[in-house]
């Protein structure tokens, strides 16, 4: 036998590269820019909630006649309405086996400490789904199933979706459930009972794979780890997320989308949400929608800064994905000089964010690029009207009775788990521009 590093590999040391590279995405702007308040305490009913009150029309008692002025002084008022809004709840959970924590203990056993490093990872899955969920409706859904021709079949494991950008939502280890609309039910699962595991993404290609829970890939439509009645156009959410937006004590923040709704969905305030009926006035209780999918990305946030500024609003700040940041910087460029700028949260100056700033129909506009941002969506506000309300930090080790860790009494294992208390609100609808890009 020839003697070679094959035949003597056992000899040989197994080398590794210093530490573990973190893949997931660190830098979340909405979410960091919202305001916080985290000190939300007392009633949390349909009627009794975090009270946020608005003004939408002022005494109309004026008349060039006296007598019309003063009598219609005795039935008309100020009109007024209020937020009534109640917290959503997210949980994450973690278990650690003993053995596996003692033997990561000391960097001359493993790369990282084994609790840090699952501790970290909760903390970052989690800032991620609040952080995603903010520029969303709040129904749960974060992605539709592919149309027809981009999914002729679902006898496949690779999901096609709709629209390949809203693949930055879905990662690998993620389980979904589907249903045929917003706020109905999910469609019956498998007879494993899963839903879909997801075992790979392609965000380049807007894709995912599903597979069992071994991680060996399976049909969409399998009757056992599958969806079996999924259809095209379906919505697809992350397992136990599914709601009614709005729903007390419920799974899902209502994101900025909730609050400013798409020119499709303006039908919706037609239904109270946190006890407002936004189609009383909609410019004022639910912002302005804008059109601007056949324009470029400048000409489309002047002219719908424009149309909010026509309304007494004004926006500041415009948050948009990558794509869209990079054709507004090449077209200010081409001009001349690009004023790039930083932005940090108030409450924690070490973070930053880098934006460009123009001139929009009151002033600067800040434009500030963001992974999670929907790709047609150009989201336009004051963000100092916005708040971020939560019982304690936003997200949270569960810890009332002072034990962070506990011991799980069916295994060798330590158990601690997560919790969000949570969501926002805009004082001014008003100052929100919901303005549609080209995809």
């Amino acid at each position: 036998m020839t003697s070679n590093y094959t035949v003597l590999d056992p000899l040989f040391k197994q080398r590794y590269a210093d530490g573990l590279e973190d893949l997931t995405y660190e830098e979340r702007p909405f979410f960091a820019l919202l305001p916080k308040m985290t000190d939300l305490a007392g009633a949390s009913t349909t009627s009794r909630a975090y009270h946020v009150p608005l003004k939408y029309a002022n005494t109309s008692a004026v008349s060039g006649s006296f007598t019309t002025a003063q009598t219609r002084a005795s039935s008309v008022s100020s009109l007024v309405v209020a937020w009534e809004v109640y917290t959503m709840h997210q949980y994450g959970f973690v278990n650690l086996d003993m053995e596996s924590l003692e033997r990561s203990e000391g960097k001359e056993n493993a790369f990282v400490d084994e609790k840090g490093l699952e501790m970290d990872a909760m903390i970052e899955n989690m800032a991620n789904r609040l952080h995603h969920f903010s520029y969303l409706q709040g129904d749960g859904s974060i992605a539709n199933v592919g149309n027809a021709t981009q999914m002729p079949s679902f006898a496949t494991s690779t999901m096609v979706l709709n629209n390949p950008a809203t693949a930055v939502y879905i990662m690998p280890g993620d389980q979904l459930s589907d249903s045929s609309a917003t706020n109905s039910g999910q469609r019956a699962f498998g007879s494993n009972g899963t839903g879909w595991n997801v075992i790979a993404t392609n965000i380049d290609a807007g894709t995912f794979q599903v597979g069992n829970t071994s991680g060996v890939a399976v049909n969409l439509n399998d009757a056992t780890y599958g969806i079996p009645t999924v259809a095209n156009d379906d919505f697809i959410q992350h397992q136990g997320d599914l709601q009614v937006a709005g729903t007390l004590g419920g799974t899902v923040i209502t994101g900025f989308q909730g609050y400013i709704p798409t020119i499709a969905n303006v039908g919706t305030l037609t239904t109270p949400l946190y006890n407002v009926n936004r189609s009383l006035m909609p410019d004022f209780l639910a912002g302005t929608r804008y059109d601007g999918s056949s324009l470029g990305i400048e000409e489309a946030i002047i002219r719908g800064t424009n149309q909010v500024a026509f309304k007494g609003g004004k926006i500041k700040q415009i948050f948009v994905n990558h794509k869209h940041y990079s054709d507004l910087v090449n077209a200010i460029s081409s001009r001349g000089m690009v004023n790039y700028l930083e932005i940090s949260p108030a409450e924690k100056p070490n973070i930053g964010f880098t934006g460009v700033k123009i001139i929009g129909a009151k002033g600067d506009v800040d434009v500030i690029p963001d992974y999670a941002c929907p790709s047609t969506l150009g989201a336009g506000m004051d963000i100092e009207s916005w708040e971020f309300a939560s019982i304690g930090e936003p997200i949270k080790i569960m810890a009332g009775d002072g034990l962070e860790f506990l011991r799980l009494t069916t295994a060798d294992a330590i158990q601690a788990y997560w919790v969000s208390y949570a969501n926002m609100v805009p004082r001014v609808p008003r100052d929100n521009l919901n303005l549609l890009l080209a995809a």
